[in-house]
Order: structure tokens, then C-alpha cells, then sequence
């Protein structure tokens, strides 16, 4: 079925445009979407949030292209599920940096807090500056870090404690609670 005659079920809220739309366009949304999540499963979801997004937006929309209008929304699905991916795994590594907390943070401003860490890490030798920004800045996996500087993972973890204690004791230390 053309792309025109799936549109005009759409418009007439006939469900077989989610079949044959699926029929049409499965496959090359699935595959852009693999190429940007790097997932399978990921692409499978991007592709049913798809046809759900194309069956609540045709009508009013009436795209020339369907194949570049659904492409488009699949797209993004990927592009969202990827950026929520990456929030996800920084505020999991930023939940390390909990035992550092104080309610201080509350009455201080970003940069103030940034300024107070930059000298903190002014104070350390520069591998722990490398594993420390590697992890908290960077947020890479500690076997990551590990891999590229030739150590365990046992040991990078150990060395992140230590940090982590230091940079509570630093920041307690100038009467900044973190």
C-alpha cells in the first residue's frame, strides 16, 4: 500500500493504517533507531511509540513524506531514549557522592560548589584527578577506568572511597558541606 493511501486511513481513523504502517515502515525505523540506541529492544519500543505517536498526530498533520514523517518521530524516540539512558546512568554515579551531602548545598550556588571542588582537586596527585574526573566528571564505568590506566577495578573502587571520604573532610574542613 502507498504511503497516500495509508495517510487517508489515518484521517479516517481506520486501524489498519498501524498495519500497514507497520508493514511499510517497520523495518527502516527499527534500523535507524538500532543504529542510534545500539539496542534491539530499545529500537522495538521506539517503533510502537511511534505508531502511537503517527496515530495521534495524523489528523491534524498531513505529512507529504509519511516515510520521512515517521522517520522523523522515531528518530527522536531514539534520540529521547538515549539522552534518558545517559541521565539515568549519571545520577546513578552522582548517588555515590550522597555520603558527601549536607544540607549546606541548599544555601550555595553551583559555582560556588564547583570552586570549592576545583580546589579540592587541586590537592590530589594527578592519577586520583584523572580517576576522580573520569568518573564523576565523565561518568565512566569503573572498569572502564580501570582498563585504561592499567588497573583492577578493586583498586579504582578503593581509590573513589578514599576520594569521596577526602572530598567530605576537605569540604567540612573550609565549611563547606557537601
Amino acid at each position: 500500500m502507498d504511503d497516500k493511501t495509508i495517510i487517508a486511513l489515518f484521517w479516517s481513523r481506520d486501524e489498519r493504517a498501524i498495519t500497514e504502517l507497520t508493514a511499510s515502515h517497520k523495518r527502516l525505523c527499527i534500523s535507524a533507531a538500532r543504529e542510534i540506541t545500539g539496542d534491539d529492544s530499545d529500537a522495538e519500543e521506539c517503533f510502537s511509540d511511534t505508531c502511537l505517536a503517527v496515530w495521534n498526530s495524523i489528523p491534524p498533520q498531513n505529512p507529504e513524506s509519511l516515510r520521512g514523517y515517521v522517520l522523523r518521530i522515531c528518530r527522536n524516540f531514539a534520540l529521547n531514549c538515549v539522552k534518558a539512558k545517559h541521565t539515568q546512568k549519571r545520577s546513578a554515579i552522582l548517588v555515590e557522592l550522597d555520603d558527601c551531602s549536607s544540607s549546606i548545598l541548599d544555601d550555595m550556588e553551583p559555582k560556588e560548589i564547583g570552586r570549592a571542588i576545583d580546589r579540592f582537586m587541586e590537592t590530589l596527585p594527578k592519577r586520583e584527578a584523572v580517576i576522580f574526573m573520569r568518573r564523576y566528571y565523565c561518568s565512566q564505568p569503573v572498569k572502564d577506568i580501570a582498563a585504561v590506566l592499567g588497573m583492577k577495578e578493586n583498586q579504582i573502587s578503593k581509590i573513589l572511597t578514599k576520594l569521596r571520604r577526602n572530598l567530605k573532610k576537605h569540604l567540612d574542613e573550609g565549611g563547606i558541606g557537601l
